[in-house]
């Protein structure tokens, strides 16, 4: 008998591959490959939004910086509550990083510091997760000077 549905295998630490993969460097081979956010809103309700590689820092493998626009929904939404679930597309699966994030810094950016509750990570025998959202830049070279200083900003937040 084939096994349709595989639970979720979960530890309390990021892996190496996430890691890796949101350390800050090789930000133009990740252009175009967004990060689900989802947030806990005023009212209770999931608030769902996207970030890029260029505004998420993993500094261990519980440790994550973040970076969105301070007039965001999603920074009062960390502000207020301070849970966030990332979800990404990596190594054949669908990873669900669980956190909790503290204001750390920021003007036009506010930078938060999340700590890794749970990691989800959800395969099948049967099939490959290839990618989650992408996306186009209109203008790539500005975005990535941007990316790069953001990076930078994350390290010293």
């Amino acid at each position: 008998m084939i096994m349709i549905h595989t639970p979720a295998s979960v530890t309390t630490a990021l892996p190496q591959a996430i890691v890796d993969y949101l350390d800050g460097s090789k930000l133009n081979e990740r252009v175009g490959e967004a990060i689900s956010v989802t947030t806990i809103d005023a009212d209770g309700c999931p608030h769902g939004s996207l970030l890029s590689v260029g505004e998420i820092l993993a500094i261990d493998a519980q440790h994550l910086k973040i970076a969105v626009w301070a007039e965001s929904t999603t920074a009062r939404n960390l502000a207020r509550d301070g849970r966030i679930s990332l979800t990404l597309a990596l190594d054949g699966g669908l990873w669900e990083v669980l956190l909790d994030a503290k204001p750390a810094s920021g003007e036009a950016l506010a930078m938060f510091t999340a700590t890794v509750r749970k990691v989800r990570t959800h395969k099948v025998e049967y099939a490959d997760v290839l990618t989650s959202v992408t996306y186009r830049l209109h203008d790539q070279a500005g975005v990535m000077a941007r990316w790069e200083r953001q990076i930078a900003d994350l390290r010293d937040a």
